[in-house]
């Protein structure tokens, strides 16, 4: 619980720093931080939010502390050029910056290594410590001053004790009287005794190296504009699906079907020159298969007594898997393009339908009821290239899971999931670990449709958290920069994000 909470904290932050809204993304950093003082995007996000040069140093020094090798942190200290701070503007926090309230002052560097109660002071420190040390060159001026104001001081105050009061003698004059001689003031002498300066440097001190600057890495490329993609989406007209496309930022959208035609999702085929989807026929919905702009389509699969859905593309554009009806419940099947048979490749008690293939054609993820009561759905893989129990591993527990889609590089499965209010968007391993939620701040909203974009930076998806309508929305796979494409009245989704155009396959 306390993750998704932090989690939740670092997702406002981030979108409060982007919005220039520092007070608010420091308040949500604090809270993050007393729950983990440890986080290094808490740290490097703070640093971000914080108004002084001082108060920046000091959250990427506590990255250092607790990631030496953060190059980001480094390479953000090196541009601050740090110089040690007078002891007259240091306090002594008694906490470590998470644990400080919203309303107190900004973050200040501790006056003394008094205890280690936050993290990464340690530059601090060794800063004040050189800024106070006793410089021995200092205190030999010191010393020659004094003797010269005493010296000075004595001039003042008996300036004739330094000038002779005897008479000259004239010769073949007589001799003067004898008269009692005035002794001559002396200066009187002031001892002074130099103590040995015990900060004195040996003529042997060789001073040390300075050193080298790491060298400036090369940053991180910056995200790729959303117009460089293009979507493919329902859009639902007078009550009645379309089929459309667009750019990815929602721009030059155009109608490829009449409304009503395409019946369920979608799909781009790996080559991104055609498009799959299912519309009616006879009352049934029948695979059509079109050109990219919709022209051109048609029935590549009748199938008289049972319906097709969910359709997905193999990367070879050889093939089709799809769910149907055909044995009471949807099950998962194959049909390979100029064959007359289609491939049933699941057999379970319960419905089984959303077919995605994997990158390498491999394996085909899904989601199905294993109790076949009706219960919840979870996602499955099943390898292709095995056969028995043994080719088909379960991923999820708990809940509706529905919805996978593969990332690009095959490692990683997006997928919907339910639990408690509304629908989340989640991201896990292929192997079924490290489950992670990447949808927050959106109530009840629902969120479904993930789609990665070919290059892995994006997720595009449609929810209802604008408005209560289903339009589409984009993240990055983190669930950071979310950003709304469309924006309609009507119910949009089901988004594809069209692949890299490639030549097809001859073979």
């Amino acid at each position: 619980m306390a993750n998704e909470e932090l989690s939740k904290l670092l997702l406002e932050a981030r979108v409060a720093v982007a919005a220039g809204d520092k007070p608010k993304a420091r308040q949500l950093l604090e809270q993050a931080l007393t729950i983990d003082d440890s986080n290094v995007q808490a740290w490097l996000l703070m640093a971000r939010a914080v108004d002084t040069p001082r108060e920046r140093r000091i959250c990427y020094e506590n990255v250092l502390d607790i990631d030496p090798n953060n190059a980001e942190a480094r390479r953000a200290l090196e541009s601050l050029k740090p110089s040690p701070p007078s002891s007259a503007t240091l306090s002594t926090p008694s906490t470590s910056m998470a644990q400080r309230a919203p309303a107190q002052p900004p973050i200040k560097p501790p006056a003394k290594p008094a205890g280690t109660t936050s993290r990464g002071t340690a530059e601090a420190w060794r800063s004040q410590r050189r800024s106070n040390a006793l410089n021995p060159f200092a205190i030999a001026i010191v010393v020659v001053s004094a003797l010269a104001l005493l010296v000075g001081v004595l001039l003042l105050t008996n300036p004739a004790g330094l000038v002779s009061t005897a008479t000259p003698t004239r010769i073949g004059a007589a001799p003067a009287p004898t008269a009692t001689s005035t002794p001559t003031p002396t200066l009187p002498i002031v001892i002074v005794t130099v103590q040995p300066n015990p900060f004195s440097i040996p003529p042997t001190w060789t001073p040390s190296p300075t050193p080298t600057p790491l060298p400036t890495e090369t940053p991180a490329p910056t995200l790729p504009p959303l117009s460089s993609y293009t979507l493919l989406y329902v859009r639902e007209v007078d009550g009645l699906p379309a089929l459309f496309s667009s750019r990815g930022d929602g721009s030059d959208a155009r109608r490829l079907t009449r409304a009503g035609e395409p019946f369920t999702f979608p799909a781009w085929s790996s080559d991104g020159t055609r498009i799959a989807y299912t519309a009616l026929v006879n009352g049934r919905e029948q695979i059509f298969v079109a050109k990219a702009d919709g022209s051109d389509a048609k029935m590549a699969l009748e199938m008289p007594n049972t319906r097709a859905r969910a359709v997905a593309w193999s990367p070879d554009d050889k093939a089709i898997a799809f769910s149907s009806n055909d044995v009471e419940v949807d099950d998962i099947y194959i049909y390979r393009f100029g064959e007359p048979s289609v491939q049933r490749i699941t057999d379970g008690r319960g419905i089984e339908t959303d077919p995605a293939w994997s990158p390498d054609g491999t394996k085909i993820a899904y989601a199905a009821d294993p109790t076949g009561r009706g219960g919840s759905l979870q996602i499955f893989v099943r390898d292709l290239t095995r056969q028995g129990r043994e080719a088909t591993i379960q991923l999820t527990s708990g809940g509706q899971n529905f919805s996978p889609v593969w990332s690009p590089d095959g490692t990683q499965i997006a997928y919907v999931s339910s639990q408690g209010r509304g629908s989340r968007i989640f991201v896990m391993r292929a192997d079924g670990s490290n489950k992670r939620q990447i949808t927050f701040g959106d109530g009840s909203a629902e969120n479904r449709d993930p789609s990665w974009s070919p290059d892995g930076r994006y997720i595009f998806f449609s929810s209802t958290r604008n408005g209560g309508v289903l339009n589409i929305f984009s993240m990055t796979p983190d669930g950071g920069n979310v950003t709304q494409i469309t924006n309609f009245p009507e119910n949009t989704y089901a988004p594809k994000v069209r692949p890299v155009a490639r030549e097809r396959s001859t073979n």
